[in-house]
């Protein structure tokens, strides 16, 4: 046989073990959460591209092909949970053509009726990117009596009122916290915690313990 037509093959097989990889690991992904709703007594969609829209959050306006997946959502202490994967494409010029890249992660939204919180966008300082930033005149909302939070996290928002619901205690658990998470938003009735990656099943606990304290604090605060 032809080596070309040899290599051909080789390379089509290769992808096909590749791609059937991945929907198995994909389908077992799904089923481990699916236990997982069954245990909580959540209700479980496997897939979503609208749901998200509901919420004014940054993330829900990042690129295209926007959807959750493996979405649970419940009820604990009368706070709605939703914990979910949540993916999107984003498109880069590359030469003549385009590259595109999908981004995953799983996230928590904690929400509940009658809350009234600032818009508000927490991150990770990124040393270099945000030390040019500020050069050039970008602002962010600092704690002077904290300068180990406002060098750790980058916050946007209202600045009267985002300051308010980010007390100590929520500072200091941020802090802790903070290798655990990429971005905190606030909007409204809701906030959201992006993990960063798609996190295992199983940690499922571990996340909810992570965002429920956020939760409480920023409600004590948010009656100013």
């Amino acid at each position: 046989m032809n080596p070309l037509v040899l290599l051909i093959v080789g390379i089509l097989v290769l992808a096909g073990v590749i791609i059937l990889m991945v929907f198995v690991a994909e389908k077992k992904r799904t089923s481990a959460w699916e236990s997982i709703s069954q245990r909580l007594g959540a209700k479980f969609t496997p897939k979503d591209t609208e749901r998200h829209a509901r919420f004014p959050f940054r993330l829900f306006n990042r690129g295209s092909k926007r959807k959750m997946k493996n979405y649970l959502e419940w009820e604990s202490e009368d706070v709605k949970v939703h914990l979910a994967d949540y993916q999107f494409t984003t498109y880069q010029s590359a030469g003549q053509g385009r590259s595109s890249k999908v981004h995953k992660q799983t996230i928590c939204i904690l929400e509940k009726e009658g809350l009234d919180l600032p818009v508000s966008f927490i991150r990770g300082q990124v040393a270099l990117f945000d030390w040019v930033g500020e050069k050039f005149g970008a602002q962010d909302i600092d704690f002077a009596d904290d300068p180990e939070f406002s060098k750790a996290f980058v916050i946007k928002g209202d600045e009267v009122r985002t300051p308010q619901v980010l007390g100590h205690e929520l500072r200091q658990h941020l802090l802790q916290q903070k290798k655990t998470f990429r971005t905190l938003e606030m909007c409204e009735n809701a906030i959201m915690i992006n993990f960063g990656k798609r996190r295992k099943p199983e940690e499922y606990a571990d996340l909810v313990a992570i965002a429920m304290p956020v939760f409480y604090m920023v409600k004590s605060r948010s009656a100013w």
